[in-house]
């Protein structure tokens, strides 16, 4: 069997398990999708450019969530940063008979990870953005938020509490570069390293932060 044919069936007895809870699978995008009036959920599937025939044949994933008004992820994790599977980069599906196994640990992950997220965005939002402040979208990873859900979604204190989690978060060099740059670069002043610079280019915590003025004490 091909290896793209190999990979094509995992990911379809995957999302089939899904359709009925309104998944919809992209056969061309790799991927399947659920939205409400606020985001869009997405399961993505991945393999390797390096897959060989009914040799090895490379199978992991990712899952987010998206804003419908904005292509940031406001929360991404993979297979891999979840050490799934056991001890391994990905799953081999170059044979048939391992295919049972795989998607079986892959929904696992699934539904005890992201599922639980996304049911709670969809049906009781405004309690779940106080809990994403309190203890973060995966406290398994530590303290993984984005405050500009808090801001949309939550409000202005809510941001401000979640701010100050993020910053206790850190690691303590990277603590001391975000409370120089951002010192600085909340009174409208120039960031004092390259950490600063950086953090504005691309979508970051540290700059919706500065850029929504979010004065906390750090």
């Amino acid at each position: 069997m091909k290896a793209s044919e190999a990979f094509e069936s995992v990911r379809g007895l995957i999302s089939e398990k899904y359709k009925v809870c309104g998944w919809k699978y992209s056969k061309s995008g790799h991927s399947m999708t659920k939205k409400d009036k606020n985001f869009m959920y997405k399961v993505f599937f991945y393999t390797s450019w390096n897959n060989i025939s009914n040799k090895n044949v490379a199978f992991y994933g990712e899952c987010a969530i998206i804003p419908l008004k904005s292509k940031d992820k406001i929360f991404h994790i993979n297979t891999r940063k979840c050490n799934v599977p056991s001890g391994q980069l990905y799953w081999n599906v170059a044979s048939e008979k391992d295919w049972d196994r795989t998607v079986k640990e892959f929904t696992n992950w699934l539904d005890s990870l992201f599922i639980p997220i996304v049911e709670r965005c969809m049906n009781d939002l405004d309690n779940f953005v106080k809990e994403v402040v309190l203890r973060g979208f995966y406290p398994q990873r530590g303290y993984v938020v984005d405050i500009s859900f808090i801001l949309t979604h939550g409000s202005r204190e809510l941001a401000e509490e979640a701010t100050k989690r993020y910053y206790a978060s850190l690691e303590e060099p990277v603590k001391k570069e975000f409370k120089e740059n951002y010192e600085s670069m909340i009174g409208g002043n120039e960031a004092v390293s390259a950490y600063g610079n950086n953090m504005m280019r691309n979508y970051s915590q540290f700059r919706t932060i500065i850029e929504n003025k979010i004065i906390v004490t750090v």
